[in-house]
């Protein structure tokens, strides 16, 4: 009997490591350990940020916006084409990462939390309403069938929105929004008003730390 305290042979050892498993799932899966795996046939839109490996046969190019289903000159500064047949790895850092997938659903993303998606959904950018300057949110519509993964600060939790029921959002935590909901710079400082009917994605710190909530309509 082989002694359980033996360490393993390299090539054993090696051979029962390969991360080959886990871009096997599709083109967006996570490791163990809740990092990316990119597998790319034919093209992918992905941010490249915390690339920790990556296979050589995929070539990245960069990626003009789209706005109203068109492209313009502007180039994404985070978003970029990956040709070929292969994949990458991204790494979480001290974030997380959340795939899901669009079942002929419209949805919207902050810009800086979408880390990548599938060639088969339609997207273009734009900017939320009444967000200017410093306050200024970018967000990307994104819309069919497909799989998109998010990168959050903290777990991602949805809150269910009615015309009866807006809710405030900090706009920090606010990451995006499924279904009719209309978001609006609020009042209060740092804040989203949500209105309408859907969900929407929020962030929710891992520290015990939580800021306060406004005293409102909105937050009842």
């Amino acid at each position: 009997m082989k002694d359980p305290q033996q360490p393993l042979g390299v090539s054993t050892f090696a051979h029962g490591r390969l991360l080959g498993g886990a871009h096997d799932h599709g083109s967006l899966a996570l490791t163990e350990d809740g990092h990316l795996v990119v597998t790319v046939r034919g093209e992918m839109m992905s941010r490249t940020d915390g690339l920790l490996l990556c296979s050589d046969n995929v070539r990245m190019r960069p990626l003009n916006w789209r706005m109203q289903g068109r492209e313009v000159e502007e180039v994404f500064h985070r978003l970029a084409a990956i040709e070929g047949e292969g994949y990458f790895v991204l790494g979480r850092e001290d974030e997380q990462f959340f795939v899901v997938t669009l079942e002929r659903d419209l949805c919207f993303f902050v810009e800086s939390r979408l880390w990548a998606l599938e060639s088969t959904l339609m997207w273009d950018v734009g900017t939320l309403p009444g967000s200017r300057g410093d306050t200024q949110i970018q967000l990307v519509r994104v819309a069919g069938e497909g799989r998109i993964a998010m990168r959050v600060p903290g777990d991602l939790v949805t809150i269910k929105v009615t015309p009866e029921r807006p809710h405030r959002v900090r706009t920090d935590a606010f990451v995006g929004w499924v279904g009719h909901v209309v978001p609006a710079m609020d009042d209060y400082k740092d804040y989203l008003r949500c209105e309408g009917e859907g969900a929407v994605f929020v962030s929710l710190p891992r520290d015990r730390e939580r800021p306060g909530a406004p005293v409102g309509d909105g937050a009842k």
